[in-house]
């Protein structure tokens, strides 16, 4: 209904007779139209309300797509992770292939021998299991031995440095043989005469 110019209202306008409401008739009795009243020209028109499109809120679903997404960089990850321990743990790269693969510094009274007993499992083996402190604890056995360091170099080498005692005084010791036993050097020369 529209609004006349006019600076009255008038009463009809407000409240309009009860026979100018038009109602349809219906075929089925039971449906009966109850909004059927004229609204009052004095009533705001109503604001659009959205319709949702989808079954969550838009802010909802950003942050749904954002832990979706942070999953999947995260799973990529673990299989790139996956992907790289297993190449190195299978490659023939990391393998120490013989004993030229291990270096060694610091011999003066130590023998590479004594060295290789120590380290000689290890051949064959990929780089990346060869337990570092369980060598150099090995090592550090050996008598004139007084510190070691064991490093691992990539692809396929190792690094022994090797920190030996410093002696204090060096004892000339002369040994015979007297009956098969080792005699110390008093009897050696009473026999020898």
């Amino acid at each position: 209904m529209a609004r006349k110019n006019s600076s009255t209202i008038v009463q009809e306008e407000l409240y309009p007779l009860p026979s100018e409401t038009v109602r349809e008739e219906m075929d089925d009795a039971r449906l009966l139209d109850l909004d059927a009243e004229q609204e009052s020209p004095f009533l705001r028109g109503q604001k659009r309300v959205p319709a949702r499109r989808s079954g969550l809120p838009k802010k909802t679903a950003t942050r749904v797509t954002w832990v979706i997404a942070g999953v999947c960089v995260l799973l990529l990850c673990g299989a790139a992770y996956a992907a790289l321990y297993s190449y190195g743990k299978h490659s023939w790269r990391f393998r120490i292939e013989s004993s030229d693969d291990i270096e060694i510094a610091g011999l003066h009274n130590v023998t590479r021998s004594q060295i290789m007993e120590a380290l000689g499992g290890d051949i064959g083996r990929n780089i990346f299991f060869v337990p570092l402190s369980e060598r150099k604890t090995q090592l550090e056995q050996i008598p004139w031995v007084e510190s070691a360091s064991v490093m691992r170099f990539v692809p396929n080498r190792l690094k022994v440095e090797i920190h030996e005692r410093t002696p204090i005084a060096f004892a000339r010791v002369v040994e015979a043989l007297v009956g098969g036993f080792t005699a110390p050097p008093a009897q050696a020369q009473a026999h020898a005469q």
